[in-house]
């Protein structure tokens, strides 16, 4: 066999070889013995080429770009592909780590934790060589949902221009996936890291950066002091089992970017579960989803962080599944159950409550303008939860337990901070009471110490309490930090035997 000198030549007398059939552009009409003089004059050159062994460029998975953020303070898994057996190192940050292909010609490395900050360039090198520029490491968030999270800055929403002009910050990044439901190979994975600016945030409506995830990293940003990175795949419309393995949006959007190194993820779905009569088994398919997502990272317990949905008007509307499938005026209040059921079930999460960012302009719009609210809601929960915060409040009241006290029911929660208040100054709204009939009347409320005093002249025995209890509901209770209370009940009645009087 030719050294690799031997190769070389041959490879440059094949480039300068001329074109047999533009030579010969009759050659099917060449006479026979004419045809076999000229076969046998290539025979040796085919021999050779078939000798030559077959190369590739190293390459990186599609993530690994220009402009990307790299999670400080975790090991750093760097992949790609090569020819088998090839030698590859990657250089960042004052250290270099090499590896070989395997026989399938995929190639990992994992970086020693970073320090936050760490700015440079990352080479990989091979049979050639790829520089990735301008990498930081900071912290890496996964944001994952369908159109609310999906939606950019493109859209309407308050402020916007303002938004806008302040929204410069190369320390703040989005990676977004574009979709493509015939992804044959992760390989093929499409996206790009942007940097926060005017342009890059009202790109493209349909593979945008989001904005929910835009507000989350620009509230870490100003608390954190370090560069925020997010992996931002989302697709309008989907339902929740599009997410889990074996669903068309987890295998070409999600598979692909694991397991580059997260901190945690952000999720806002649940819309076209609840439009598909889905919600009583929404608890479980969210936890059995965020167990799927973990198992696929290979991180552990990571931070999940959702949103819980927005009121809306579900039942006045014939529209998408609900034009066949319509839902009862108590679905999202039931849904609102099943997403605070999954927060119990699923560990390490949390639930922005988001009902007062809705006006009543907005109560037929499935699409509120305001992300500004449910991503700085994440940030606060994360910052709580996450990043160990002691002075900031993650989640607001939450329903903990109820005592009756004569004709009165007094209410517990968490999460009231430094006490509860309403945010109009007002008496607590939106509680109704129930006796043993389970009827539910209009209740009144007050604020008593760490708790609230329901209470109704027409209940003079009552054993339940709900509050929130409508799909337009926007109750006026929070913490004194100004996060809202979420909506609940406290019996277990199906919604047949429970009407509003």
């Amino acid at each position: 066999m030719p050294g690799n000198a031997d190769f070389s030549l041959i490879k440059i007398g094949l480039k300068q070889m001329p074109d047999t059939m533009n030579l010969y552009p009759n050659l099917h009409a060449m006479p026979s013995h004419r045809f076999r003089s000229h076969v046998a004059l290539l025979l040796p050159v085919l021999l050779l080429i078939s000798l030559l062994p077959a190369t590739a460029d190293v390459t990186l998975a599609t993530v690994f770009s220009d402009r990307m953020v790299l999670q400080a303070e975790a090991a750093v898994p760097v992949w790609g592909w090569a020819d088998a057996g090839e030698e590859v190192s990657v250089s960042f940050a004052a250290q270099t780590k090499t590896t070989k292909a395997d026989a399938a010609g995929h190639w990992r490395v994992t970086l020693d934790p970073l320090k936050a900050g760490e700015a440079g360039t990352m080479t990989v090198k091979g049979t050639n060589t790829i520089n990735i520029k301008d990498v930081l490491a900071g912290e890496v968030w996964l944001a994952s949902g369908q159109s609310n999270m999906h939606a950019n800055l493109g859209v309407r929403h308050p402020d916007k221009e303002k938004i806008l002009d302040e929204s410069e910050d190369p320390w703040v990044r989005q990676f977004t996936v574009v979709r493509n439901d015939k992804l044959a190979s992760p390989r093929e994975l499409a996206g790009v890291w942007r940097a926060a600016n005017r342009a890059n945030l009202t790109a493209s409506r349909t593979d945008g950066d989001s904005s929910v995830a835009y507000f989350f990293s620009r509230e870490l940003r100003k608390k954190l002091n370090r560069p925020i990175g997010v992996l931002h795949a989302s697709v309008g419309a989907t339902p929740i089992q599009a997410w889990m393995p074996g669903g068309k949006s987890y295998q070409t959007m999600i598979e692909p970017l694991a397991p580059f190194a997260i901190r945690g993820a952000i999720w806002y779905q649940g819309e076209s579960n609840l439009e598909r009569n889905q919600t009583a088994e929404y608890a479980e398919l969210l936890t059995t989803h965020v167990a799927a997502w973990r198992k696929l990272w290979g991180q552990g317990e990571f931070p999940f962080l959702f949103v819980q949905l927005a009121p809306f008007r579900y039942s006045k509307k014939n529209v998408g599944p609900l034009k066949d499938n319509p839902v009862g005026p108590m679905e999202l209040p039931l849904f609102w159950e099943a997403q605070t059921a999954a927060r119990s079930t699923i560990p390490n999460s949390g639930i922005a409550v988001i009902h007062d960012s809705v006006p009543d302009s907005e109560l037929d719009n499935i699409h509120p303008q305001n992300k500004r609210i449910p991503g700085e809601r994440l940030a606060v929960l994360a910052l709580a939860k996450t990043y160990g915060q002691k002075d900031v409040l993650g989640e607001g009241p939450f329903y903990r337990e109820m005592s009756v006290e004569g004709a009165k029911v007094r209410v517990k929660f968490t999460g009231i901070g430094t006490g509860l208040a309403t945010r109009d100054g007002q008496a607590p709204n939106l509680f109704e009471i129930a006796g043993e009939d389970k009827k539910y009347v209009s209740a009144e409320a007050v604020i008593d110490g760490d708790g609230v005093l329901v209470s109704s002249a027409n209940v003079p025995k009552p054993i339940a309490v709900r509050f929130a209890w409508s799909e337009t509901a926007r109750p006026n209770l929070m913490s004194k930090e100004g996060l809202p209370a979420c909506p609940f009940r406290t019996d277990d009645w199906s919604v047949k035997e429970t009407p509003r009087q």
